[in-house]
Protein backbone atom coordinates (compact mmCIF):
# COMPACT_ATOMS: atom_id res chain seq x y z
CA UNK A 1 0.00 0.00 0.00
CA UNK A 2 2.97 2.20 0.62
CA UNK A 3 4.15 2.04 -2.66
CA UNK A 4 0.18 2.89 -4.34
CA UNK A 5 0.30 6.02 -1.87
CA UNK A 6 3.56 7.18 -3.69
CA UNK A 7 2.93 6.23 -7.07
CA UNK A 8 -0.56 7.48 -6.37
CA UNK A 9 0.71 11.06 -4.97
CA UNK A 10 3.08 11.91 -7.66
CA UNK A 11 1.70 10.61 -10.95
CA UNK A 12 -2.28 11.55 -9.96
CA UNK A 13 -2.21 14.08 -7.57
CA UNK A 14 1.43 15.73 -8.92
CA UNK A 15 2.75 16.60 -6.01
CA UNK A 16 6.62 15.37 -5.29
CA UNK A 17 7.54 13.10 -2.12
CA UNK A 18 9.79 16.76 -1.29
CA UNK A 19 6.78 19.08 -0.67
CA UNK A 20 5.37 20.24 2.89
CA UNK A 21 1.93 19.38 3.47
CA UNK A 22 -0.59 19.74 6.21
CA UNK A 23 -2.39 16.83 7.01
CA UNK A 24 -6.12 17.41 7.88
CA UNK A 25 -6.40 14.54 10.69
CA UNK A 26 -9.89 14.05 12.65
CA UNK A 27 -8.34 11.46 14.14
CA UNK A 28 -10.91 8.69 12.51
CA UNK A 29 -9.38 5.78 10.67
CA UNK A 30 -8.93 7.30 7.17
CA UNK A 31 -6.92 10.31 8.28
CA UNK A 32 -5.28 8.19 11.01
CA UNK A 33 -4.01 5.89 7.97
CA UNK A 34 -3.01 8.88 5.72
CA UNK A 35 -0.54 10.72 8.81
CA UNK A 36 1.20 6.72 8.76
CA UNK A 37 1.69 6.63 5.14
CA UNK A 38 3.07 10.11 5.64
CA UNK A 39 5.12 9.02 8.06
CA UNK A 40 6.44 5.95 6.29
CA UNK A 41 7.43 7.89 2.71
CA UNK A 42 9.40 9.92 5.39
CA UNK A 43 7.40 13.25 3.82
CA UNK A 44 7.39 16.55 5.93
CA UNK A 45 3.97 17.17 7.32
CA UNK A 46 2.41 18.96 10.37
CA UNK A 47 -0.99 18.21 11.89
CA UNK A 48 -4.06 20.21 11.42
CA UNK A 49 -7.15 19.48 13.50
CA UNK A 50 -10.50 21.27 13.65
CA UNK A 51 -13.08 20.85 17.17
CA UNK A 52 -15.77 21.71 15.55
CA UNK A 53 -18.07 21.62 19.72
CA UNK A 54 -21.02 19.85 18.12
CA UNK A 55 -20.79 16.58 19.66
CA UNK A 56 -19.58 17.77 23.39
CA UNK A 57 -17.17 14.70 25.12
CA UNK A 58 -16.50 12.99 21.87
CA UNK A 59 -15.17 16.38 20.46
CA UNK A 60 -12.88 16.88 23.03
CA UNK A 61 -12.09 13.45 22.92
CA UNK A 62 -11.15 13.60 19.26
CA UNK A 63 -8.95 16.58 19.85
CA UNK A 64 -6.96 14.88 23.16
CA UNK A 65 -6.71 12.02 20.39
CA UNK A 66 -4.92 14.10 17.75
CA UNK A 67 -3.02 15.69 20.37
CA UNK A 68 -1.47 12.21 21.81
CA UNK A 69 -0.82 11.42 17.90
CA UNK A 70 1.13 14.57 17.53
CA UNK A 71 3.22 14.31 20.71
CA UNK A 72 3.66 10.39 19.62
CA UNK A 73 5.38 11.21 16.14
CA UNK A 74 6.68 14.58 16.53
CA UNK A 75 5.12 16.23 14.43
CA UNK A 76 3.50 19.99 14.49
CA UNK A 77 0.06 19.88 15.33
CA UNK A 78 -1.89 22.79 14.77
CA UNK A 79 -5.38 23.35 17.02
CA UNK A 80 -8.72 25.11 16.98
CA UNK A 81 -12.16 25.33 18.03
CA UNK A 82 -15.26 26.66 16.02
CA UNK A 83 -18.27 28.00 17.99
CA UNK A 84 -19.74 25.97 14.82
CA UNK A 85 -23.71 26.68 15.58
CA UNK A 86 -23.05 30.35 16.37
CA UNK A 87 -21.16 30.84 12.84
CA UNK A 88 -24.19 28.91 10.95
CA UNK A 89 -26.85 31.19 12.64
CA UNK A 90 -24.62 34.42 12.06
CA UNK A 91 -24.27 33.67 8.69
CA UNK A 92 -27.69 31.60 7.91
CA UNK A 93 -26.07 28.54 7.11
CA UNK A 94 -26.79 25.14 8.02
CA UNK A 95 -24.40 23.28 10.68
CA UNK A 96 -22.57 20.98 8.15
CA UNK A 97 -22.36 23.65 5.57
CA UNK A 98 -20.79 26.46 8.29
CA UNK A 99 -18.41 23.58 9.62
CA UNK A 100 -17.15 23.28 5.77
CA UNK A 101 -16.38 27.03 5.33
CA UNK A 102 -14.53 27.22 8.99
CA UNK A 103 -12.58 23.98 8.43
CA UNK A 104 -11.27 24.80 4.75
CA UNK A 105 -10.56 28.80 5.33
CA UNK A 106 -8.62 27.80 8.56
CA UNK A 107 -6.59 25.00 6.36
CA UNK A 108 -5.69 27.97 4.19
CA UNK A 109 -4.80 30.35 6.21
CA UNK A 110 -2.72 27.66 8.37
CA UNK A 111 -1.05 26.36 5.13
CA UNK A 112 -0.10 29.98 4.00
CA UNK A 113 1.47 31.37 6.95
CA UNK A 114 4.18 28.22 7.86
CA UNK A 115 4.59 27.78 4.37
CA UNK A 116 2.96 24.11 3.21
CA UNK A 117 2.79 23.93 -0.30
CA UNK A 118 -0.05 21.03 -0.10
CA UNK A 119 -3.28 20.38 2.57
CA UNK A 120 -4.01 16.74 2.18
CA UNK A 121 -7.82 15.37 2.86
CA UNK A 122 -8.33 11.97 3.14
CA UNK A 123 -10.85 10.69 0.81
CA UNK A 124 -11.00 7.28 -0.41
CA UNK A 125 -12.50 5.45 -2.72
CA UNK A 126 -15.52 4.85 -0.75
CA UNK A 127 -16.42 8.26 -0.58
CA UNK A 128 -15.85 8.92 -4.02
CA UNK A 129 -18.81 6.18 -4.81
CA UNK A 130 -20.70 8.07 -2.43
CA UNK A 131 -20.52 11.27 -3.34
CA UNK A 132 -21.39 10.01 -7.09
CA UNK A 133 -24.54 8.41 -5.50
CA UNK A 134 -25.76 11.30 -3.59
CA UNK A 135 -25.39 13.71 -6.96
CA UNK A 136 -27.11 11.17 -9.02
CA UNK A 137 -30.05 11.01 -6.25
CA UNK A 138 -30.36 14.98 -5.96
CA UNK A 139 -30.13 15.02 -9.99
CA UNK A 140 -26.92 16.31 -11.65
CA UNK A 141 -25.33 16.37 -14.70
CA UNK A 142 -22.12 14.55 -16.28
CA UNK A 143 -20.16 16.71 -13.69
CA UNK A 144 -21.46 15.72 -10.78
CA UNK A 145 -21.10 12.13 -11.53
CA UNK A 146 -16.96 12.37 -12.19
CA UNK A 147 -16.54 11.80 -8.02
CA UNK A 148 -14.18 14.06 -5.86
CA UNK A 149 -10.83 15.63 -7.95
CA UNK A 150 -7.71 14.30 -6.52
CA UNK A 151 -6.51 17.66 -6.52
CA UNK A 152 -8.07 20.95 -6.66
CA UNK A 153 -5.49 23.76 -6.68
CA UNK A 154 -3.35 23.41 -3.44
CA UNK A 155 -5.74 20.59 -1.56
CA UNK A 156 -4.77 16.67 -2.65
CA UNK A 157 -6.35 13.73 -1.75
CA UNK A 158 -3.62 10.64 -1.18
CA UNK A 159 -5.83 8.22 -0.69
CA UNK A 160 -8.27 7.72 -3.29
CA UNK A 161 -6.50 5.09 -4.95
CA UNK A 162 -7.56 3.36 -1.44
CA UNK A 163 -10.77 1.52 -0.52
CA UNK A 164 -11.96 1.52 2.51
CA UNK A 165 -11.47 -1.88 2.99
CA UNK A 166 -7.70 -1.35 2.26
CA UNK A 167 -7.87 1.16 5.05
CA UNK A 168 -9.13 -1.19 7.25
CA UNK A 169 -6.68 -3.72 6.56
CA UNK A 170 -3.69 -1.32 6.70
CA UNK A 171 -5.02 -0.26 9.90
CA UNK A 172 -5.49 -3.71 11.29
CA UNK A 173 -2.35 -5.10 10.21
CA UNK A 174 -0.20 -1.85 12.00
CA UNK A 175 -2.33 -1.93 14.85
CA UNK A 176 -3.17 1.20 14.43
CA UNK A 177 -5.82 3.11 17.39
CA UNK A 178 -8.44 5.75 15.47
CA UNK A 179 -11.28 7.41 16.79
CA UNK A 180 -15.01 6.49 15.48
CA UNK A 181 -17.34 9.10 14.98
CA UNK A 182 -20.64 7.93 16.60
CA UNK A 183 -22.72 10.07 14.30
CA UNK A 184 -21.46 8.24 11.41
CA UNK A 185 -23.74 5.29 12.66
CA UNK A 186 -26.96 7.56 12.10
CA UNK A 187 -28.74 6.95 8.95
CA UNK A 188 -30.44 10.07 8.98
CA UNK A 189 -27.50 11.23 7.48
CA UNK A 190 -27.93 10.72 3.63
CA UNK A 191 -24.36 9.62 3.11
CA UNK A 192 -24.34 7.65 6.40
CA UNK A 193 -27.48 5.85 4.25
CA UNK A 194 -25.98 4.99 1.67
CA UNK A 195 -23.23 3.80 3.08
CA UNK A 196 -24.34 1.53 5.31
CA UNK A 197 -28.04 0.30 3.18
CA UNK A 198 -27.88 1.25 -0.34
CA UNK A 199 -24.54 0.29 -1.46
CA UNK A 200 -24.65 -3.16 0.43
CA UNK A 201 -27.22 -4.03 -1.75
CA UNK A 202 -25.21 -3.24 -4.26
CA UNK A 203 -22.09 -5.28 -3.14
CA UNK A 204 -25.29 -8.22 -2.83
CA UNK A 205 -26.10 -8.01 -6.34
CA UNK A 206 -22.29 -7.68 -7.78
CA UNK A 207 -19.32 -8.22 -5.06
CA UNK A 208 -17.20 -6.00 -7.86
CA UNK A 209 -19.31 -3.30 -7.30
CA UNK A 210 -16.67 -0.95 -5.37
CA UNK A 211 -14.08 -1.32 -8.29
CA UNK A 212 -16.33 -1.56 -10.86
CA UNK A 213 -17.86 1.87 -10.11
CA UNK A 214 -14.28 3.69 -9.78
CA UNK A 215 -13.90 2.55 -13.13
CA UNK A 216 -17.38 4.02 -14.70
CA UNK A 217 -16.86 7.28 -12.74
CA UNK A 218 -13.52 7.51 -14.28
CA UNK A 219 -14.10 6.80 -17.61
CA UNK A 220 -17.23 9.21 -17.12
CA UNK A 221 -14.13 11.92 -15.89
CA UNK A 222 -12.62 11.15 -19.73
CA UNK A 223 -16.19 11.73 -20.89
CA UNK A 224 -15.98 15.45 -19.61
CA UNK A 225 -12.65 16.13 -20.63
CA UNK A 226 -14.21 15.32 -24.33
CA UNK A 227 -17.07 17.34 -23.23
CA UNK A 228 -14.66 20.42 -22.53
CA UNK A 229 -12.76 20.31 -25.51
CA UNK A 230 -16.26 20.06 -27.38
CA UNK A 231 -17.60 23.12 -25.84
CA UNK A 232 -14.70 24.95 -26.69
CA UNK A 233 -15.36 24.84 -30.45
CA UNK A 234 -18.94 25.41 -30.10
CA UNK A 235 -18.62 28.16 -27.69
CA UNK A 236 -16.78 29.50 -30.66
CA UNK A 237 -19.39 29.86 -33.01
CA UNK A 238 -23.03 30.63 -31.12
CA UNK A 239 -21.53 32.64 -27.94
CA UNK A 240 -20.74 36.51 -28.45
CA UNK A 241 -19.64 39.47 -26.18
CA UNK A 242 -20.64 43.33 -26.51
CA UNK A 243 -21.05 46.47 -24.99
CA UNK A 244 -20.89 44.29 -21.06
CA UNK A 245 -23.26 41.90 -22.66
CA UNK A 246 -23.12 38.17 -23.23
CA UNK A 247 -25.34 36.73 -26.47
CA UNK A 248 -26.27 33.38 -26.97
CA UNK A 249 -27.27 32.15 -30.64
CA UNK A 250 -29.63 29.65 -29.95
CA UNK A 251 -30.60 29.14 -33.72
CA UNK A 252 -27.24 27.92 -34.29
CA UNK A 253 -26.91 26.02 -30.86
CA UNK A 254 -30.06 24.20 -32.09
CA UNK A 255 -28.19 22.66 -34.85
CA UNK A 256 -26.04 20.70 -32.77
CA UNK A 257 -27.65 17.17 -30.68
CA UNK A 258 -28.46 17.54 -26.72
CA UNK A 259 -29.01 21.04 -27.11
CA UNK A 260 -29.95 21.23 -23.13
CA UNK A 261 -27.01 20.13 -22.16
CA UNK A 262 -24.77 22.28 -24.30
CA UNK A 263 -26.85 25.19 -23.11
CA UNK A 264 -26.40 23.99 -19.21
CA UNK A 265 -22.45 24.35 -20.12
CA UNK A 266 -23.00 27.57 -21.53
CA UNK A 267 -24.43 29.03 -19.12
CA UNK A 268 -23.70 27.23 -15.87
CA UNK A 269 -21.11 29.87 -15.32
CA UNK A 270 -23.28 32.48 -14.98
CA UNK A 271 -25.32 30.38 -12.03
CA UNK A 272 -28.18 28.38 -14.07
CA UNK A 273 -29.20 25.23 -12.63
CA UNK A 274 -30.78 22.58 -14.72
CA UNK A 275 -34.28 23.46 -13.90
CA UNK A 276 -33.18 26.82 -15.31
CA UNK A 277 -32.27 25.43 -18.78
CA UNK A 278 -35.41 23.19 -19.03
CA UNK A 279 -37.62 26.48 -18.31
CA UNK A 280 -35.63 28.56 -21.26
CA UNK A 281 -35.47 25.34 -24.00
CA UNK A 282 -39.12 25.30 -23.69
CA UNK A 283 -40.27 28.84 -23.90
CA UNK A 284 -38.92 29.01 -27.58
CA UNK A 285 -41.69 29.28 -29.47
CA UNK A 286 -43.81 31.36 -26.89
CA UNK A 287 -43.43 35.05 -26.76
CA UNK A 288 -39.95 36.65 -26.28
CA UNK A 289 -38.83 38.43 -22.75
CA UNK A 290 -39.15 35.36 -20.35
CA UNK A 291 -36.02 36.05 -17.65
CA UNK A 292 -34.32 33.96 -15.42
CA UNK A 293 -32.23 36.04 -12.98
CA UNK A 294 -29.46 34.16 -11.00
CA UNK A 295 -27.10 35.03 -8.55
CA UNK A 296 -24.64 37.37 -10.67
CA UNK A 297 -26.70 37.43 -14.04
CA UNK A 298 -30.14 38.05 -15.94
CA UNK A 299 -30.81 35.72 -18.61
CA UNK A 300 -33.30 37.12 -21.22
CA UNK A 301 -34.55 35.74 -24.05
CA UNK A 302 -34.94 37.14 -27.22
CA UNK A 303 -36.67 36.29 -30.39
CA UNK A 304 -33.69 34.08 -31.33
CA UNK A 305 -30.74 34.77 -28.67
CA UNK A 306 -30.37 34.65 -25.04
CA UNK A 307 -29.12 38.42 -23.43
CA UNK A 308 -27.11 38.05 -20.40
CA UNK A 309 -26.19 40.74 -18.43
CA UNK A 310 -24.70 40.81 -14.91
CA UNK A 311 -26.76 42.03 -11.87
CA UNK A 312 -25.73 45.46 -10.49
CA UNK A 313 -28.63 45.21 -7.65
CA UNK A 314 -27.22 43.84 -4.26
CA UNK A 315 -28.75 40.64 -2.60
CA UNK A 316 -30.33 43.19 -0.38
CA UNK A 317 -32.52 45.24 -2.92
CA UNK A 318 -35.56 44.85 -3.99
CA UNK A 319 -35.86 42.71 -6.81
CA UNK A 320 -38.61 43.43 -9.50
CA UNK A 321 -40.55 40.29 -10.82
CA UNK A 322 -42.75 40.58 -14.01
CA UNK A 323 -45.44 38.47 -15.42
CA UNK A 324 -43.14 36.45 -17.76
CA UNK A 325 -40.83 35.06 -15.25
CA UNK A 326 -40.60 31.51 -14.97
CA UNK A 327 -37.96 31.85 -12.05
CA UNK A 328 -35.44 33.35 -10.18
CA UNK A 329 -32.63 32.43 -8.43
CA UNK A 330 -31.11 35.35 -6.20
CA UNK A 331 -31.92 36.21 -3.73
CA UNK A 332 -33.94 33.15 -3.18
CA UNK A 333 -34.66 30.76 -6.13
CA UNK A 334 -38.35 30.80 -6.55
CA UNK A 335 -40.10 29.34 -9.66
CA UNK A 336 -43.26 30.95 -10.64
CA UNK A 337 -45.95 28.82 -12.17
CA UNK A 338 -49.52 29.80 -13.94
CA UNK A 339 -51.73 27.17 -13.75
CA UNK A 340 -55.75 26.20 -14.27
CA UNK A 341 -58.02 26.24 -11.18
CA UNK A 342 -59.21 22.40 -12.49
CA UNK A 343 -59.14 19.45 -9.84
CA UNK A 344 -56.06 21.52 -8.24
CA UNK A 345 -55.13 20.02 -4.76
CA UNK A 346 -53.59 22.70 -2.77
CA UNK A 347 -49.53 21.38 -1.79
CA UNK A 348 -49.45 21.18 1.93
CA UNK A 349 -45.83 22.00 2.25
CA UNK A 350 -45.29 25.74 3.48
CA UNK A 351 -42.66 26.73 0.46
CA UNK A 352 -45.67 26.67 -1.62
CA UNK A 353 -48.04 29.75 -2.43
CA UNK A 354 -51.41 29.01 -3.98
CA UNK A 355 -52.35 32.40 -4.81
CA UNK A 356 -55.76 33.91 -7.01
CA UNK A 357 -53.96 35.40 -10.55
CA UNK A 358 -56.50 37.67 -11.32
CA UNK A 359 -55.89 39.23 -7.41
CA UNK A 360 -51.95 39.41 -8.17
CA UNK A 361 -51.09 43.02 -9.71
CA UNK A 362 -46.96 43.11 -11.24
CA UNK A 363 -44.55 43.76 -11.23
CA UNK A 364 -44.51 41.68 -7.66
CA UNK A 365 -41.38 42.99 -5.35
CA UNK A 366 -39.47 40.81 -3.50
CA UNK A 367 -37.25 41.82 0.27
CA UNK A 368 -36.62 41.59 3.61
CA UNK A 369 -39.45 42.16 5.76
CA UNK A 370 -38.99 45.58 7.57
CA UNK A 371 -40.46 46.34 11.51
CA UNK A 372 -44.34 47.87 10.65
CA UNK A 373 -44.71 45.47 7.94
CA UNK A 374 -48.58 43.72 8.37
CA UNK A 375 -50.62 41.15 6.35
CA UNK A 376 -53.46 39.05 7.05
CA UNK A 377 -52.52 35.39 7.43
CA UNK A 378 -54.28 32.49 5.94
CA UNK A 379 -57.34 32.28 7.87
CA UNK A 380 -57.82 35.27 10.01
CA UNK A 381 -60.03 38.00 9.68
CA UNK A 382 -57.57 40.78 10.76
CA UNK A 383 -54.06 41.95 9.66
CA UNK A 384 -51.47 41.20 12.12
CA UNK A 385 -47.78 42.62 12.12
CA UNK A 386 -45.11 40.21 10.34
CA UNK A 387 -42.89 40.53 13.31
CA UNK A 388 -45.68 39.36 15.75
CA UNK A 389 -46.58 36.66 13.47
CA UNK A 390 -42.63 35.40 13.67
CA UNK A 391 -42.75 35.68 17.49
CA UNK A 392 -45.99 34.03 17.62
CA UNK A 393 -44.67 30.83 15.72
CA UNK A 394 -41.82 30.60 17.58
CA UNK A 395 -39.38 31.57 14.49
CA UNK A 396 -35.54 31.60 16.26
CA UNK A 397 -34.12 35.19 16.26
CA UNK A 398 -31.12 34.29 13.62
CA UNK A 399 -33.80 32.92 11.00
CA UNK A 400 -35.74 36.23 11.48
CA UNK A 401 -33.12 38.43 9.39
CA UNK A 402 -33.83 35.28 6.37
CA UNK A 403 -37.41 36.00 5.84
CA UNK A 404 -38.32 37.69 2.66
CA UNK A 405 -41.83 38.85 2.09
CA UNK A 406 -43.23 38.97 -1.92
CA UNK A 407 -45.74 42.28 -2.45
CA UNK A 408 -48.31 43.21 -4.90
CA UNK A 409 -49.03 46.89 -5.18
CA UNK A 410 -48.09 47.51 -1.78
CA UNK A 411 -49.86 44.41 0.15
CA UNK A 412 -47.72 41.54 0.85
CA UNK A 413 -49.29 38.71 -0.78
CA UNK A 414 -46.44 36.03 1.06
CA UNK A 415 -44.87 35.37 3.51
CA UNK A 416 -42.00 33.39 1.53
CA UNK A 417 -42.18 29.89 3.25
CA UNK A 418 -44.60 30.73 6.17
CA UNK A 419 -47.97 32.10 4.75
CA UNK A 420 -49.93 33.78 2.10
CA UNK A 421 -51.81 36.83 3.08
CA UNK A 422 -55.84 35.72 3.27
CA UNK A 423 -56.69 37.84 0.69
CA UNK A 424 -55.07 36.48 -2.35
CA UNK A 425 -56.29 32.80 -1.47
CA UNK A 426 -57.97 30.96 -3.51
CA UNK A 427 -61.68 29.63 -4.08
CA UNK A 428 -63.80 27.47 -6.39
CA UNK A 429 -64.52 30.60 -8.15
CA UNK A 430 -60.91 31.14 -9.23
CA UNK A 431 -60.16 30.34 -12.49
CA UNK A 432 -56.50 30.87 -12.98
CA UNK A 433 -53.87 30.46 -10.18
CA UNK A 434 -50.33 31.61 -9.36
CA UNK A 435 -48.40 28.99 -8.02
CA UNK A 436 -44.76 29.95 -6.31
CA UNK A 437 -42.39 27.28 -5.10
CA UNK A 438 -39.06 28.46 -2.69
CA UNK A 439 -36.95 26.13 -3.10
CA UNK A 440 -34.11 25.90 -0.45
CA UNK A 441 -30.62 26.03 -2.07
CA UNK A 442 -29.27 23.66 0.41
CA UNK A 443 -31.06 21.19 -0.58
CA UNK A 444 -30.40 21.78 -4.18
CA UNK A 445 -28.34 19.39 -6.21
Amino acid sequence: MLEDFKKHLIKICGCSLNNRFLLTVSGGIDSVVMMHLFLQADIDFAIAHCNFQLREEESEADQAFVENLAQKTGKPCHLVRFNTREYADEHGLSVQMAARELRYNWFHEIAKKHGFDFIAIAHNQNDVVETVLINFARGTGIRGLTGINPRVDNIVRPLLFASRWDIEHFAEVGKLAWREDSSNAQTKYIRNRIRHEIIPEFVIINPSFLPNAIDTIGRLGQTELLLDFMMENIKKEVYSETRGKVLIDMEKLKKYPATETLLFELLRPFGCNQRNIRSIVDSFGSIPGKRIITKTHTITRDRLQLIITRNTLPNHAEILIEAETGSINSPLHLVFKNLLNHNFKIPAASNYAVLDAEKVAYPLILRRWKPGDSFQPLGMRGTKKVSDYLVNNKVPLPDKQHVWVLESKGRIIWLVNYRIDNRFKITNNTPNILQIEFIDSEQEP
